[in-house]
């Protein structure tokens, strides 16, 4: 099936889609934001609380791929609409603060949730907007993630204050709910059955490992996904352990400052130069970039002030990555069906480089201190460039065979 073009962006609809994705990370960052609040609540120990927050992302990270398949044969915007109606309804529930153990099956089944928006969403915005428009489109749902820590460490202590937990919990639970309700009504039905090419495949575990080894070998299904890992394990080390090499006066606004960093770039540098280049060739520019910004490092370790410079010059050099990511995958897969299954891919090697960064991090932290972080800021940046240049010449051979 040859996807949906628009003529013209259509701004109602995009915008919506990016608010249920704020929606979506909020899935993580209510956890986050109140975890002394949980702790009172629970008696369980500091990693069991870690898991409250980790364990949606897990589900990304195990069944990112099957996501992007089961969405194509629910429909892209049912499965959009339910991920929403059900993530209200998992929050309600959990509002109810239950037992631990019933804490974590509910989450588990947000993540579920989670995994269904941050699929669908980048495929309707895709859809919905034109094509001169996309790159900017893209970017902008790529900014979703931080954006939306940055409002919840604005909204959610004032609401903690006046409800406690159990409102914060309703807050979001009505946030979703409101949204699945709009968007249901603003997004057109399709006109034709969203119809895969594995729409019959039956899905067993032979064939769901089977669907995956075709994603990953393709050069063009897999490309944004095995571009992005390096930016997802990068970006959330970074802004982990970086804070500590400054001293207490300035870390707190240093950990505050890093995502809005990257976010600014993202928006402004990071969509003109989607206007100049095409979306894989300004991933590569965006990771040159990065390993550009990390030298600045090694030059003011030890002098706060400009350290704290040089921090915020490379976070703002990974922002011209994420969107470009985006933007890749809407370039290289032109239909829904092709889309899903590389935003799946996207969200599973997403969440391993979320997963396996920050610790392989720690171990290079504890024996080599900056040094061991900046060759990991390098290393990873060159592989994202080197796997890039590689994909696309599989691309070009496979299109001079053709030709």
């Amino acid at each position: 099936m040859m996807e949906h073009r628009a003529q013209r962006t259509e701004w109602r609809i995009v915008l919506l889609v990016w608010m249920a994705g704020l929606g979506a990370a909020v899935q993580f960052g209510k956890i986050a934001i109140s975890l002394d609040s949980f702790r009172a609540i629970y008696d369980v120990g500091e990693v069991a609380l870690g898991f409250l927050i980790s364990c949606v992302g897990a589900v990304g990270l195990t069944l990112g791929v099957l996501g992007g398949i089961l969405i194509t044969r629910v429909g892209i915007r049912r499965a959009f609409v339910l991920g929403l109606l059900m993530a209200g309804l998992l929050s309600m529930l959990q509002a109810v603060l239950p037992a631990y153990p019933l804490m974590i099956a509910l989450r588990v089944l947000e993540g579920a949730t989670h995994l269904a928006i941050v699929i669908a969403g980048p495929i309707l915005m895709a859809r919905h907007s034109s094509d001169q428009a996309r790159g900017a489109v893209m970017t902008l749902w790529s900014s979703f993630f931080g954006l939306s820590f940055m409002f919840i460490a604005l909204l959610a202590p004032p609401i903690l204050s006046a409800g406690g937990l159990s409102a914060l919990l309703l807050a979001h639970a009505l946030y979703m709910s409101v949204l699945a309700v709009l968007l249901w009504c603003v997004l057109p039905a399709p006109a034709t059955p969203q119809r895969g090419m594995l729409k019959d495949v039956p899905l067993t575990f032979l064939n769901v490992i089977r669907i995956h080894i075709e994603i990953y070998r393709s050069p063009i299904t897999s490309a944004a996904a095995l571009g992005f890992v390096w930016y997802t394990a990068t970006y959330i080390s970074v802004l982990t352990y970086l804070p500590g090499f400054v001293d207490d006066s300035y870390r707190t606004g240093l950990s505050a400052s890093l995502p809005l960093a990257s976010i600014l770039t993202s928006l402004t540098l990071g969509i003109f130069l989607l206007r100049l280049v095409e979306p894989v060739r300004a991933v590569q520019i965006g990771y040159g970039f990065v390993i550009l910004a990390a030298f600045p490092l090694l030059w003011t370790f030890g002098r706060d002030a400009a350290f704290v410079l040089a921090c915020l010059l490379l976070l703002g050099a990974t922002g011209f990555v994420p969107g470009a990511s985006f933007a890749a995958l809407a370039s290289l897969n032109t239909t829904d069906t092709s889309r899903a299954y590389a935003t799946g891919a996207l969200a599973q090697m997403g969440n391993v480089g979320t997963t396996c960064g920050p610790p392989v991090l720690a171990a290079i932290v504890s024996g080599f201190d900056l040094l061991g972080l900046f060759v990991f800021v390098v290393l990873l940046s060159f592989f994202g460039i080197l796997v890039h240049m590689v994909l696309s010449r599989r691309r070009n051979a496979s299109f001079a065979r053709i030709d």
